[in-house]
């Protein structure tokens, strides 16, 4: 269509630098070793000799310890929000708070699409191959990277064939209520989902499931490996659900 093709397409993102865009997306904390010692093994503490106040001082020291650890790294995590390319005031607001973007999903749905893109012409385009178990993930036309995924197993899982603009929501917690268990980080068991269409999603699996990936092996949505899943929810939230294109096919031959 020619409302999202030409040099406006390409003015507003062309200069977009994907992987500084990804390295700043997912850096993560490196200075912290965790304590993997159990109090309650302690040597230092001896039921028949020393007073129960010894061990509870240790573990209300211990819980304070956590909990400043924990605040500061939900303010340092505020602020990199702050610092994100690409989003606007109401992409922070969907990322803190999933209730809003399903409000703002619901208001939006049914509105005019002026400026839809097919396939290719769109800013974000996404190709899944059911054959080789791969995501690639192209931006203003080039490849820019792919992703090892699980599609669904067997006939009864089978993921579909599809064409599409995603329907929405794009979601940074979730937890399936069809297939329950697990959890990332507190996030569910469907971290940084971006649904397709009837359920079936995009989105990040747990770390029991990472040695699945490259194979079928889902209930039908596309399981990503969770930093990958962060990534393409960040760019569908960035530009657009009508400027994102997923195909899924059985074979790209």
């Amino acid at each position: 269509m020619a409302a999202c093709a030409g040099s406006k397409k390409q003015t507003a993102f062309g200069d977009f630098q994907y992987n500084q865009f990804k390295d700043s997306l997912l850096q993560t904390e490196t200075n912290r070793q965790a304590d993997t010692t159990n109090i309650f093994d302690s040597k230092s503490f001896i039921p028949d000799v020393h007073s129960l106040d010894t061990l509870l001082v240790r573990i209300d020291t211990f819980w304070q310890q956590e909990e400043a650890h924990l605040m500061a790294h939900l303010d340092s995590l505020k602020k990199g929000l702050a610092k994100d390319p690409g989003f606007s005031a109401a992409d922070k607001a969907i990322i803190s708070e999933n209730i809003k973007a399903v409000d703002s999903f619901l208001m939006t749905k049914d509105s005019a699409r002026t400026s839809a893109c097919t396939i290719g012409d769109c800013i974000l385009y996404v190709v899944i191959d059911k054959s080789k178990q791969v995501l690639y993930l192209y931006i203003l036309g080039e490849l820019k990277d792919s992703f090892l995924v699980s599609t669904g197993s067997g006939k009864k899982y089978e993921t579909p064939e599809m064409e599409l603009h995603p329907q929405g929501p794009v979601l940074t917690r979730y937890t399936s209520r069809k297939f329950p268990g697990g959890n990332y980080q507190g996030m569910g068991n469907m971290p940084y989902a971006v649904f397709l269409k009837n359920g079936y999603a995009i989105h990040g699996t747990t770390p029991g499931n990472y040695s699945k990936l490259g194979t079928r092996a889902s209930h039908g949505c596309i399981r990503l490996h969770p930093d990958n899943a962060k990534l393409f929810n960040t760019l569908v939230k960035t530009v657009g659900l009508e400027q994102t294109w997923v195909s899924v096919r059985d074979s790209l031959r």
